[in-house]
């Protein structure tokens, strides 16, 4: 989801007034409506998350915690997703410091891949230097590898990774991509799962350190 322009949105002033007047259902639909284009502001994503609590519909409201978390790491967000998971017995919100830091990574990745290259083009230019003094630059050659490990993880996306909410309940999850493969496990809604793959109309997932396969449908895609 890319963040949204509200300056340029007027639906995003009628739903905001609705929100206002505390006219909840009109102002969600046109809140949904806006998000359906792929597009979403932290503010409309916790307005819809309120709703969606008050409306007793934790799955979206999970969903709209999780997709504010991403765009601004903002631990509050944490702090309730991990209590409504505690109140419905969830798994998956349990976030770690690395977690929260790759977050970081990856919310300022545009950020961070200029600030590299800009240090590494001034450690090139000092590395010549040190050269035609013939002293030792080593030490700035290790500097550069690693800083050029970081722009081949971030330039490749390999830190980020699918997430996905259960959205149904007596989910049944397979030990292969086939409706005739052995069941694993029944789970209901409400669990946040990584995705490994796709695979047609079936997602590899994680399951308690598990790799199992659910149906496409039977999940909400963060």
């Amino acid at each position: 989801m890319t963040t949204l322009d509200s300056s340029a949105n007027p639906k995003l002033f009628e739903a905001d007034s609705l929100f206002r007047s505390k006219k909840y259902t009109e102002s969600k639909s046109i809140f949904s409506e806006i998000t359906a284009t792929g597009k979403a502001s932290p503010a409309l994503l916790l307005k819809l998350s309120y709703i969606d609590e008050g409306l007793g519909d934790y799955v979206q409201a999970l969903f709209h915690l999780n997709s504010y978390y991403t765009m601004t790491s903002n631990e509050k967000a944490l702090d309730k997703m991990r209590s409504i998971a505690e109140k419905k017995d969830l798994v998956g919100y349990e976030y770690s410091d690395y977690d929260f830091f790759r977050n970081l990574l990856i919310e300022f990745k545009g950020e961070i891949e200029i600030s590299l290259c800009v240090i590494l083009l001034l450690l090139t230019f000092l590395s010549f230097r040190k050269k035609q003094a013939m002293k030792s630059f080593r030490p700035i050659i290790y500097v550069q590898i690693t800083f050029i490990f970081i722009l081949g993880l971030l330039g490749n996306n390999m830190l980020e990774y699918d997430q996905a909410i259960i959205n149904a309940d007596n989910v049944i999850l397979m030990s292969a991509p086939s409706a005739g493969a052995e069941p694993v496990e029944i789970i209901d809604k409400g669990h946040l799962i990584k995705v490994l793959s796709r695979h047609d109309t079936w997602v590899k997932i994680l399951w308690y350190n598990q790799e199992v396969f659910v149906k496409t449908q039977k999940l909400l895609f963060i």
